[in-house]
């Protein structure tokens, strides 16, 4: 492959993942590779020496879902194997959890959290 340059950091929500790949064309594998990195919200992608795609971007602006449509759309598969299936299973509810919580304004869901201070603390004496 070409260029092996990463961008920068893009902060709290940036993640790895390693994705393994079904063998093809070293051109697929390129043409996946280049639309990847064009992603403003990939910080690096590449193919390892085993097969594998690593990646590494930013999970409140994209997802699995993203990266699986570009690899798709290349032509190029994954296993379809049940431990992949759970593991991407997993990955897309990583990067749901990072974009909900991205797009957060924060704090609890309402103005004075509960205290275990407040109330009656004397109600029970009385009886």
């Amino acid at each position: 492959m070409a260029e092996t340059r990463s961008k920068a950091s893009k902060g709290p929500f940036e993640v790895t993942r390693n994705i393994p790949l079904l063998p093809f064309a070293a051109e697929r594998y390129e043409e996946a590779i280049r639309q990847l990195r064009a992603m403003n919200s990939v910080l690096d992608a590449r193919i390892n020496r085993r097969g594998r795609l690593h990646i590494r971007y930013d999970a409140s602006c994209a997802g699995i879902p993203d990266i699986e449509r570009i690899l798709d759309k290349a032509g190029i598969g994954r296993p379809d194997s049940y431990w992949w299936r759970l593991k991407s299973a997993w990955y897309r509810f990583l990067d749901g959890n990072a974009r909900t919580n991205a797009q957060s304004r924060g704090g609890a869901c309402c103005n004075r959290p509960p205290s275990p201070w407040t109330g009656d603390r004397g109600a029970d004496q009385d009886h």
